[in-house]
């Protein structure tokens, strides 16, 4: 067995010469021993989560079974086939990424200000102000945000009392911000606008500033600084909170289960109509399986394009 020697420490006993301690030899493998039995416990939880997914991808390759039970018929590729050929599947993936994109652009809109804002502003007030602001209500539940902005967008909610107090609209009319992809889209940006801020905040703290008052000192204006200058050094965080942004619109269930109803219907919420009601486990198991290697793509490419402007 192999082993390791710690170094030979002097320890001086009064005003002799120092005493060497003898070294004390340690055998590798129990320092190995220690390591794994502190991986342990995470690598039981991925071991758990692995046969998960395993059981799902097995169960997608069925053409029958119920929650609960064994799964039967052929197997082989007809449950994919199925839902490609399917408008109603379809329908839901194509409105998961449609949804997905335009609430990753709005979130994107409104927390770049924001977060440039939390970061540069020299006042800590201003600063911790908008930070509560931000955190607040993502500390909260988001059922009851949901319901809350339920109230808002509702046909007789806070912002139709509104258009109608304006004449915007008649008294006995309303704008339907519900029950549809409007408010569906509102309700993802509401849901995604906190991990967008704070990524982007993030990512500004270690930009240096001093690179655009160079600039602005050779001659570039305010807007030629942030498009040639700042907007590329901060291109990365973007990125990223770009990518975040998508990935968990496109994982939503409560959202549109709450602001959308019947009416829209995402991936997650077919999923769980499929497992739970249609007791159709190998469909649900394939429509998980296409949007986690949907979700892997997305976190692939964005890792490339990151990588790609490293080394450009």
């Amino acid at each position: 067995m192999s082993t390791t020697a710690t170094p030979v420490v002097p320890v001086h006993s009064g005003n002799g010469p120092p005493d060497e301690v003898p070294s004390i030899r340690m055998p590798r493998a129990a320092g190995s021993l220690q390591r794994w039995l502190l991986l342990a416990p995470a690598l039981l939880v991925l071991g758990v989560f692995a046969i998960a997914l395993l059981d799902l991808l097995n169960w997608s390759f069925y053409s029958g079974g119920k929650l609960g039970a064994a799964p039967s018929g052929e197997m082989g590729w007809a449950t994919y086939t199925r839902i490609l050929g399917d408008s109603l599947y379809m329908g839901a993936i194509l409105a998961t990424i449609r949804l997905s994109a335009v609430s990753t652009v709005c979130s994107l809109a409104l927390g770049l200000p924001v977060a440039y804002w939390i970061v540069r502003t020299r006042s800590s007030r201003v600063r911790a102000l908008l930070i509560i602001l931000v955190a607040v209500p993502f500390m909260t539940s988001l059922i009851v945000r949901l319901y809350a902005l339920l109230l808002v967008l509702g046909n007789s909610g806070l912002l139709n009392t509104l258009f109608q107090a304006l004449g915007w609209v008649a008294d006995n009319d309303f704008v339907a911000l519900v029950r549809n992809e409007v408010g569906v889209s509102i309700g993802l940006t509401y849901f995604v606008l906190p991990f967008v801020i704070f990524t982007l905040a993030g990512s500004f703290r270690r930009y240096d500033r001093t690179l655009e008052d160079a600039a602005q000192n050779l001659g570039a204006d305010e807007v030629v600084t942030f498009v040639r200058i700042t907007l590329p050094l901060l291109a990365p965080g973007i990125l990223a909170a770009c990518t975040l942004a998508f990935v968990l619109a496109g994982t939503a269930f409560a959202t549109p289960l709450i602001l959308g109803g019947s009416a829209v219907r995402m991936v997650a919420n077919v999923i769980y109509d499929q497992a739970m009601f249609a007791q159709n486990m190998p469909v649900a198991a394939a429509l998980s399986v296409l949007a986690l290697l949907f979700t892997i793509a997305c976190l692939y490419a964005a890792g490339r394009l990151s990588h790609g402007r490293k080394h450009a």
